[in-house]
C-alpha cells in the first residue's frame, strides 16, 4: 500500500470535493507542483470534471474544488482538457471580455488578457505537452492558472453593476 504524503491527500480530496466560494483561504494559496501521476491523479481529474460540469462550469482549478495542486480541468464544445503544472507563453494581441467565477458566484468582471497563448504542462498520464490556443481557450486557461496562483478575477478590476451571470463565461 502506498503511504506517500500526495497520493493519501488525493484520496481523501476525492471523496471530499466540493466548490470553494470566495473567501475561502485555499484560493489565495500558491499550489504546489504534482509530482506523482497515477490512477488516484486521474480519478481527482475525473471527479473535478464531474463538478465542473454540475456546476455548469467551462474551467475548474484544483483550489476551487478545496485542493493545493497545480491542475486544472476545462471544457469547452464537449472537448474536455486536463492540465497539469502548467506555464503558460503569452504571444502579442490581447483581448478584453466580461468572466465570471465559479468560485465567485454573481460577479463579473471585464478582463484584458493575451488572445493568444501556449501552454505546456502534463496530461494525466504524466506526457508533457505543449496546447497553443486562442480566444476563449486561451482565456480559459490563463484564468484557471492565475487560480493556481491566488490570483482571482476581482484583482483584474472591480466588479461590474447589476450583473445577472447571464453574459460572462463562468470560468
Amino acid at each position: 500500500m502506498n503511504h506517500h504524503p500526495e497520493i493519501l491527500a488525493r484520496r481523501h480530496a476525492v471523496s471530499r470535493l466540493s466548490l470553494r466560494v470566495f473567501p475561502d483561504a485555499v484560493l489565495r494559496e500558491q499550489c504546489a507542483p504534482v509530482e506523482r501521476f497515477d490512477s488516484t491523479l486521474r480519478d481527482l481529474l475525473a471527479e473535478m470534471l464531474v463538478l465542473m460540469r454540475t456546476r455548469k462550469g467551462i474551467g475548474l482549478a484544483a483550489p476551487q474544488a478545496g485542493l493545493r495542486q497545480r491542475l486544472f480541468v476545462a471544457e469547452i464544445e464537449d472537448r474536455p482538457l486536463c492540465v497539469v503544472n502548467p506555464t503558460i507563453q503569452l504571444l502579442p494581441g490581447e483581448a478584453t471580455l466580461c468572466e465570471g467565477c465559479l468560485s465567485l458566484p454573481g460577479v463579473e468582471v471585464e478582463v484584458s488578457r493575451p488572445d493568444s497563448i501556449v501552454a505546456t504542462g502534463y496530461d494525466e498520464r504524466g506526457q508533457k505537452q505543449q496546447w497553443p490556443a486562442t480566444g476563449l481557450w486561451a482565456r480559459v486557461i490563463q484564468h484557471e492558472t492565475d487560480h493556481l496562483n491566488g490570483v482571482l478575477i476581482i484583482d483584474h478590476g472591480p466588479p461590474l453593476a447589476n450583473t445577472d451571470s447571464t453574459t460572462g463565461n463562468i470560468l
